[in-house]
């Protein structure tokens, strides 16, 4: 892990668990490069990335103010890269998974239009049952390139796929694109989520690209509706004229 992300993971912890309270200010950049024995650029690339994530923003002649507030509901990040353990240790909720299936399949015209991987590629097909706190909560439904994950175990696919991809197979994600809808339950999701008598769920499609560029993961998760629940940070867009 990059140094600006221990102290990036450091000062989202310190704002989640309210030791910066909504409204107050961080420490200044002198302190905090002070306190973490670290340089100035690399306190102001953690702080860039806590404002990527909606935690702070910077008030010109004040400060880093933190905009974060803690919602009743636990929440998940929409514009943030992180695995569902990750996400778990973050929340304090415990993460359990299940793995259903897993196939090679070839990619065929449709699914290639609609992910972005390439037709007539060899890509591994996951499914698996996610837990949070005991309850079934989410069928992923995951895709990788084979050239670029040529397979994952039932042991990493039941912990963290992400932590077997970058720290075994030394696949470096950089990006994603999200589109999350509303859709009703299908069979698959009444016989394995817990619903709560709820006949809908929502679905995130995740569209990830590895260091040079390829389109290597397309992921579809379908969350029931109680812990469908994520948060993201807006910035105004320049206004048309």
């Amino acid at each position: 892990m990059a140094k600006y992300e221990e102290i990036y993971s450091a000062l989202r912890t310190g704002i989640e668990r309210g030791d910066y309270p909504f409204l107050s200010f961080l420490p200044s950049e002198n302190s905090l490069a002070g306190d973490f024995g670290i340089s100035r650029n690399t306190v102001r690339k953690a702080l860039q990335y806590l404002a990527s994530q909606g935690y702070v923003q910077a008030m010109q002649g004040k400060g880093i103010q933190v905009i974060f507030r803690q919602h009743r509901n636990s929440h998940f990040l929409l514009a943030g890269i992180e695995s569902l353990a990750e996400a778990g240790r973050r929340l304090g909720i415990e993460v359990r998974t299940r793995l259903l299936d897993s196939r090679t399949v070839s990619v065929d015209a449709g699914l290639a239009e609609h992910s972005g991987l390439p037709e007539g590629a060899s890509a591994l097909a996951l499914t698996r049952l996610r837990f949070l706190d005991g309850r079934a909560a989410i069928v992923d439904h995951n895709m990788f390139l084979t050239g670029v994950v040529p397979q994952i175990p039932a042991e990493a696919a039941e912990s963290s796929i992400y932590d077997y991809l970058e720290n075994e197979l030394g696949v470096s994600i950089v990006s994603s694109s999200r589109l999350a809808t509303i859709e009703p339950a299908d069979e698959e999701d009444l016989h394995y989520l817990d619903l709560g008598g709820q006949n809908c769920v929502g679905v995130v499609e995740s569209f990830s690209f590895d260091s040079s560029g390829v389109p290597f993961e397309y992921t579809r998760s379908r969350h029931a509706a109680r812990t469908f629940s994520f948060i993201s940070i807006a910035q105004r867009l320049p206004a048309q004229r």
